[in-house]
């Protein structure tokens, strides 16, 4: 935004100005003869600034004036630089002709620049603010429109060569849009470097600004650059567009520094895969750079600059993504009416990631419970404005098909606490004691059904429902661990297709030549590679270091989503990059410091693996889920109804974080 208490801006007092130049008129050379209406002519347009945003360009001056054009431009020249504080202002402003023809790449094509002069008037306190203000609007939606209309975008391929040319020249700031824009502002009448940064400060900054909060531009700063040139970055705001300029400074670092510094010997050989996330290399590439690289060093700090920026749009837009298609699942379940099957739900087709179905689970909206028999393990989710339509829809499917699946169901998410309305509420205790009348002992059902009383009696639903709350316990026991069990089988047979798949691969490169070892040798060497805990060389060190990186970036992630992570969901994370036995041994060796573990008391069946946590997330986090898991815990101990999982998980959290958060330093 432009400064009004800018010394750039300021002029002489108005009555002070006329008395002035009317000396200077009246001299008795007459070098000054006709300035004075020059100066009149100036100040008429001026005061019509407000009403039709125009003020005088030279040529206007010298038509209204009848002053030749060589005096003219001399005496606003005059007026303008040679008088302390000026007696008029000389500004400039840009107009778009979008009827002309012009290259597209090339904006001074459509915009023309032009100098104009203003003289302020008694009410604008002795600053040309108003009108430098109006021109700035004015030059800001000609650059708007230029951009809108009839801008061109060169393309990548055209975009990798002139960042390559201009690099190579130490030119870098050529191809920012600051510098395209700038170029518009070049004025006839700026000599000095002093008339030059006025020009800057006045419009050119404050539009650029201004550009920049209307999203045209995108602006980073490059604090590390060694010229001034480069420190304020200002890109056309198209993301296609600023994703190629990174693209492009990435292939230069490749193609041109990569190589030069591994002929000197101080950087060793990088794999392609490692440019697809390039952040380590060129974090690396830049260490080994001094001031003497000129505009080489610059990209590879803009380079890292952009990489950060791209890394957390992309971040934001999956968090976006992930929030709208919550809100779409959410929506859904809304109008579903019933309650619904996890794991029939779908997200763009593909069923629901562990990290998805945590966010799921989680949102307050949504009751969830699971359910098993001897048979099957289901997990429903219900959405609790639709508690109503799902008794009504529990009640068809009973009548209808005898089922009361839905009716248990909805008694294990107790959806009534969260029913202001009594009529639901006496439904599903109706439903639900019908429902019931199956439990009965056989003779007392059978004495009822020929009486034609088929009822429940309210004292003998409690013991009935104790009973099935029993039994479901069982099953729920006995189905999880089948699952861990299937889980584990999956696992297993994963990983022997992988090692087989590995053998028959390094039995046909022995076959072709490419190594010497035998199918066995080829098969012990695998095993060796996997070892972590043997003594390796440099490069081996690094990819164990990589690993347990690795890992502890996917615990934080799982704790991020409410996961609990044990060693399981690591290997299941890892695709098979270590067996179980080797990961056990590697977070053994490496994993001391990194890592912690505990268990989770009195859930053997869901939890059958200690849960693990990195130091790094406790350090950063452990207050707050101290807080979380504090709250939680004693509101299952005042809770009428406690769910004892979310209890034990709860204090096995506290016990574990009581003994571990005191030895960490922060």
């Amino acid at each position: 935004m432009l400064d009004p208490n800018l010394p750039e801006l300021k002029v002489m007092d108005y009555t002070a100005c006329l008395q002035k130049v009317q000396a200077m008129d009246s001299r008795g050379d007459f070098s000054y003869k006709g300035i004075y209406k020059v100066l009149l002519v100036i100040f008429e347009w001026t005061d019509k600034f407000l009403q039709n945003r125009v003020l005088p360009n030279v040529e206007q001056i010298e038509r209204d004036s009848s002053i030749d054009r060589d005096r003219t431009e001399n005496y606003v020249i005059d007026l303008s630089y040679k008088q302390n504080p000026a007696i008029i202002k000389k500004l400039n402003v840009l107009e778009f002709h979008p009827n002309e023809p012009g290259d597209p790449e090339n904006p001074k094509t459509y915009i023309k620049h032009n100098t104009v002069f203003a003289r302020p008037t008694t009410s604008d306190g002795g600053t040309a603010f108003r009108y430098a203000l109006g021109l700035n609007e004015l030059s800001t939606t000609a650059i708007k429109g230029w951009y809108n209309e009839k801008r061109k975008y060169v393309g990548k391929e055209k975009m990798r060569k002139v960042i390559k040319a201009a690099v190579d020249a130490n030119r870098l700031f050529d191809t920012y849009a600051s510098t395209e824009l700038g170029n518009l502002f070049q004025c006839p009448y700026d000599k000095t470097k002093v008339q030059k940064d006025a020009t800057i400060v006045i419009h050119l900054k404050p539009i650029l600004k201004q550009l920049v909060d209307d999203k045209i531009l995108f602006f980073f700063r490059n604090d590390s650059a060694s010229r001034p040139a480069n420190k304020s970055v200002f890109l056309y705001n198209r993301p296609s567009e600023i994703a190629d300029r990174y693209d492009a400074y990435v292939d230069y670092a490749k193609n041109t520094i990569y190589p030069a510094l591994k002929n000197l010997g101080v950087m060793g050989e990088v794999t392609e895969d490692s440019w697809n996330s390039p952040k380590n290399i060129l974090t690396e590439i830049k260490g080994y750079m001094n001031e003497s690289y000129g505009d080489q060093k610059t990209l590879m700090e803009e380079c890292l600059v952009l990489n950060e920026i791209i890394e957390k749009d992309k971040e934001r837009e999956e968090k976006q993504k992930r929030k709208q298609q919550i809100e779409d699942l959410m929506a859904f379940l809304a109008e579903a009416g019933r309650i619904v099957e996890v794991n029939l739900l779908r997200v763009s087709g593909e069923p629901l990631t562990d990290e998805f179905r945590a966010t799921l689970l989680s949102q307050p909206e949504v009751l969830y419970t699971e359910y098993a028999d001897k048979r099957v393990y289901n997990e429903f989710i219900l959405h609790k404005s639709c508690i109503p339509q799902a008794i009504e829809s529990a009640k068809r499917t009973f009548q209808i098909k005898h089922s009361d699946l839905e009716i248990r169901v909805l008694n294990q998410m107790n959806v009534t606490i969260h029913l202001n309305d009594e009529s639901p509420k006496r439904l599903l205790e109706e439903i639900e004691a019908q429902s019931l009348f199956q439990f009965l002992p056989f003779f007392t059902r059978l004495w009822r059904m020929i009486m034609g009383n088929m009822t429940v009696h309210k004292f003998e639903i409690p013991p009935i429902k104790a009973r099935l709350q029993q039994q479901l316990t069982r099953d729920l026991a006995s189905q999880k661990v089948k699952k861990i069990s299937q889980e584990k089988e999956r696992l297993v047979k994963a990983r022997l297709k992988e090692r087989e798949e590995a053998e028959k691969d390094a039995e046909r490169k022995s076959k072709q030549g490419h190594s010497h070892s035998t199918p066995t040798n080829q098969s012990r060497d695998d095993d060796e590679d996997s070892e972590p805990t043997k003594q390796g060389s440099p490069e081996e060190e690094k990819k164990w270091k990589e690993s347990i990186e690795t890992i502890i970036r996917i615990l934080d992630e799982a704790w991020e989503f409410g996961v609990y992570p044990d060693r399981e969901y690591v290997l299941s994370k890892l695709n098979g990059k270590f067996t179980e036995e080797n990961l056990i041994f590697f977070l053994k060796k490496f994993g001391g410091k990194e890592i912690y573990s505990f268990p989770i008391r009195n859930q053997r069946e869901k939890f059958p693996w200690p849960i693990l946590v990195s130091t790094g997330y406790l350090k950063r986090h452990g207050k707050k889920l101290f807080d979380k898991v504090s709250a939680e815990s004693e509101r299952q101990r005042n809770d009428k109804f406690p769910n004892q999982e979310k209890f034990d998980i709860a204090e096995s959290q506290l016990e574990f974080l009581n003994r571990i958060l005191p030895k960490l330093k922060p």
